[in-house]
């Protein structure tokens, strides 16, 4: 068996240039032109004056999108990654920038990035790639960067609030410890937790900071009325249940894609449910790109809420969301919700369940601000609670049986729900790195500019393939014009179709007439 020969301590005799050690179709570069192509004078008015000089803010762009496009989101391996490989040397222009300070660039630099999104919007239409005939909204879980076992009920922060003071003092005793355990109704796996917590501030010399971190979790318990339990290590995240059905530290991802699965707007959220989030993304819609009013929009079942149908109504836009008693019937799933298994009677003003008739009898506010309208029937002595938008709920119930709903509903499943899978499987996107609601919403605009980009590259790269075959044909055609021509020169006859192989083949005498063009 023979081994190809290397070439360890060889020296080049040429110093080569890092371009050359790139493929010529690599991605970094279309990252390089479109970056080149921003406006950076914002940051040129920031470090305008005396102090030490910054790097370029569109090298630390450069290498951020590559880095996300390479799955290598961590600050220290972008880092790492400008000292060790060819397209991150080639990006940051042979220098070598530090991981904080691409953490910082990343961090303080919020609403250039949304910018940097809308421009590759922009770009996309400049190459026709828009197509708004078609929006699909959807949201997913995404896991926060928080450690579970650091989270924390409301009396349980009290409790961690006191211990603080008295480990400051240097005075806290076990039975102390175990005293304020004992006040509260906690489980074995709590407690263990709760004293692993405190065993660990007890080492840490900067007590200020564990402070600084309390405030911030009882801070964000008087925000929300509603939240039961709050992490320490990223208080502004929340507890949900994700596909798997599991329920960990995450934040609600919103994204809004075209017909071609270019993302349109990119949102992240608090909510544990998508009710709240249709309305919202339609606005960034508008922000970002100019709708025409003739585009349709779909989302799943989880949008809903009366809300929503009605704001759609209202603005006159063209929407398609079944309800979940429909989705399941759409999905082919057992039939289980009949919520929606009723007539209105304008005329009479009454709810019809088959034949049996409701009247109306006022109305209420649950717990969560959601407005019922009650319908009672006195023979029966039953009552039957709908939503405050309950007519507009049922106008799109009757929209979506329809073949162009469904039709909608289903084409949905091939736009926006491959994009999440892209982002989620090709970049590597399953947990947020930056902390804080701010920093995932960070995040999720790089990878949805990433997303964008490769989109469009790989457009730009089927449309030259394609002009390349064009290419290849009409030069084929030219020879075989030429052919033909020759052929009726000294034939004397028409053209014959025939190949050029049986043409190279062909043995002319020196005698015959040469052809004059």
């Amino acid at each position: 068996m023979a081994y190809k020969n290397s070439y360890k301590n060889q020296n080049w005799l040429l110093p080569l240039s890092i371009k050359q050690m790139i493929p010529e179709n690599h991605i970094c570069f279309f990252v390089e032109e479109f970056v080149e192509n921003l406006n950076f004078q914002e940051f040129d008015l920031k470090f305008e004056g005396a102090g030490a000089p910054a790097y370029h803010p569109r090298i630390l762009m450069k290498v951020l999108l590559q880095g996300m496009l390479s799955r290598e989101r961590s600050s220290r391996k972008i880092a790492s990654a400008c000292r060790e490989s060819f397209v991150f040397m080639y990006l940051a222009e042979k220098v070598q920038p530090d991981f904080r300070t691409i953490c910082r660039f990343r961090r303080g630099n919020a609403d250039f990035l949304k910018e940097v999104f809308k421009e590759t919007i922009k770009l996309a239409s400049e190459y026709n790639l828009l197509d708004l005939s078609f929006i699909a909204i959807d949201g997913t879980t995404m896991k926060a960067n928080a450690n579970k076992k650091r989270v924390l009920g409301k009396e349980q922060l009290k409790n961690l609030d006191f211990v603080i003071d008295k480990i400051v003092e240097d005075d806290l005793k076990q039975d102390e410890l175990d005293e304020k355990l004992d006040e509260e109704n906690l489980t074995h796996m709590d407690k263990r937790d709760f004293k692993k917590i405190v065993s660990e501030y007890q080492r840490v010399k900067d007590k200020g900071k564990i402070k600084e971190k309390l405030a911030k979790a009882k801070e964000e318990v008087l925000k929300d009325k509603k939240l039961k339990k709050v992490s320490l290590t990223d208080p502004e995240s929340r507890i949900m249940q994700n596909k798997q059905r599991v329920r960990e530290l995450s934040y609600n991802t919103q994204l809004s894609v075209d017909q071609n699965q270019m993302i349109l707007s990119a949102d992240v959220c608090q909510d544990g449910h998508d009710a709240h989030q249709l309305i919202p993304q339609i606005k960034k819609i508008k922000e970002n790109v100019e709708l025409t009013g003739e585009e349709k929009f779909s989302a799943d079942c989880g949008y809903s809420d009366g809300d929503n149908v009605k704001y759609a109504e209202d603005n006159e836009i063209d929407l398609y969301v079944p309800s979940r008693a429909q989705a399941q019937k759409f999905d082919g799933k057992e039939e289980s919700l009949n919520h929606d298994k009723y007539e209105y009677d304008e005329k009479t003003d009454e709810l019809v369940v088959g034949e049996v008739r409701f009247k109306r009898s006022g109305g209420y506010a649950r717990k969560d601000g959601r407005k019922i309208a009650t319908f009672y029937n006195k023979e029966l002595g039953k009552k039957k609670d709908v939503p405050e938008f309950f007519r507009e709920r049922l106008r799109m119930r009757d929209k979506m049986e329809t073949d162009e709903g469904r039709a909608i509903y289903g084409f949905r499943k091939i736009t926006v729900e491959p994009v999440i899978g892209q982002l989620k499987e090709n970049f590597g996107f399953r947990q947020f790195c930056l902390r804080g609601l701010e920093g995932a919403r960070i995040e999720i605009k790089i990878v949805s500019i990433v997303h964008n980009l490769k989109k469009i590259w790989n457009r730009l790269r089927e449309r030259e393939d394609i002009l390349e075959k064009n290419r290849d044909l009409n030069e084929e055609n030219i020879i075989f014009e030429f052919y033909f021509v020759e052929i009726d020169l000294i034939v004397g006859r028409r053209p014959l179709l025939i190949s050029p192989e049986y043409l190279q083949g062909l043995k002319f005498s020196a005698t015959m007439p040469k052809a004059k063009f």
